[in-house]
């Protein structure tokens, strides 16, 4: 075999070689939410009821960053207040004012519903784990914790399992 011949097969097998998987290019990208679902006694995955027919939305941006956001059914149409309302102390305060007591507690309830979170995230792939470092979030209690997902892609869909917990969350990648 010729000198040409034994460098060219050295640089094919070495090209061979068998290297960790990342699956951070895999997980980049922004998903929408197809279910929720719950390991019941049985052993058989049932629909979560509070996010039956809801929305959400979670997005991994490749660089370590990510942020999930899950709404119940119609959250949409709850419009009781405008965006600038929200943010102008005097406006929001006049508008509770003059809400009556069933009406702020529909709106404690409808806003609570609506689950928020962003953060950092890092990825084990021996492990075939996602965590959530997080930031900030509509829960403020959980601000500055870790949430561990086990995940498995199908297709477009990935699987997230949340860790001690017989729940798992299924997304859709979206184009």
């Amino acid at each position: 075999m010729n000198l040409t011949r034994l460098l060219a097969l050295l640089l094919l097998l070495a090209g061979c070689q068998t290297t960790p998987k990342d699956n951070r290019g895999q997980l980049h990208g922004m998903y929408k939410l197809l279910i929720i679902e719950n390991l019941d006694s049985a052993g058989v995955w049932q629909e979560e009821k509070w996010a039956k027919d809801g929305t959400g939305y979670i997005i991994y941006d490749g660089l370590g960053h990510m942020a999930v956001e899950i709404t119940p059914k119609d959250y949409s149409q709850f419009k009781w207040i405008n965006e600038e309302a929200t943010i102008n102390v005097d406006t929001l305060r006049a508008k509770v004012d003059s809400m009556s007591t069933p009406d702020i507690k529909n709106a404690v309830v409808e806003f609570a519903s609506n689950y928020v979170y962003m953060g950092n995230y890092t990825i084990n792939d021996s492990a075939g784990t996602v965590t959530h470092h997080l930031l900030s979030g509509t829960v403020p209690s959980i601000w500055g914790t870790d949430k561990e997902r086990k995940f498995s892609f199908s297709g477009d869909t990935i699987t997230l399992k949340v860790k001690n917990v017989n729940r798992r969350l299924k997304w859709i990648r979206q184009q």
